[in-house]
């Protein structure tokens, strides 16, 4: 397997980006805004307490990224990481490259004080459920839900 590291993005990175994050949210059947996405990659680069966005590369060339938002909660006893988006890209697959994203994703909360990892999965993504499983992650008995806040309501 060849190398594999791990970098913070800047904002000249976003061009490269934006395709990829298109590719896994065609995988995931999640609503492609691009505007959105670029003013949202954009906050999150110019204010670190919003969270990181992590390149992974493999031999020189862009493998995948990394979203880790940083939140808060009284369950968590304050501040955790909520990995947001983990994506390799499918010629990158295999090796453990997941299993490394996910060490690097702890190392990096723990560095920041962050006291948990929370992440979500698709409930038919069986691959990654799996992976996560194997690195200690467990599934909470409560379902993820979202109400979108719009100018209109």
């Amino acid at each position: 397997m060849s190398e594999s590291r791990f970098r913070l993005a800047t904002a000249d990175d976003i061009d490269t980006l934006v395709p990829i994050v298109r590719e896994f949210y065609a995988d995931e059947d999640i609503p492609w805004d691009e505007a959105m996405l670029r003013d949202a990659l954009d906050a999150l680069l110019r204010d670190p307490a919003n969270g990181r966005l992590l390149l992974i590369e493999r031999g020189g060339t862009l493998a995948g990224y990394i979203v880790v938002g940083f939140c808060f909660s009284l369950e968590f006893g304050g501040r955790y990481g909520l990995l947001d988006e983990l994506y390799v890209l499918p010629t990158q697959r295999g090796g453990g490259l997941g299993k490394l994203a996910l060490a690097e994703v702890e190392a990096l909360c723990r560095r920041e004080g962050l006291r948990a990892v929370r992440l979500e999965v698709s409930d038919d993504n069986e691959h990654a459920h799996g992976i996560y499983q194997r690195s200690g992650y467990d599934a909470h008995p409560r379902r993820l839900m979202t109400r979108w806040l719009d100018e209109n309501a």
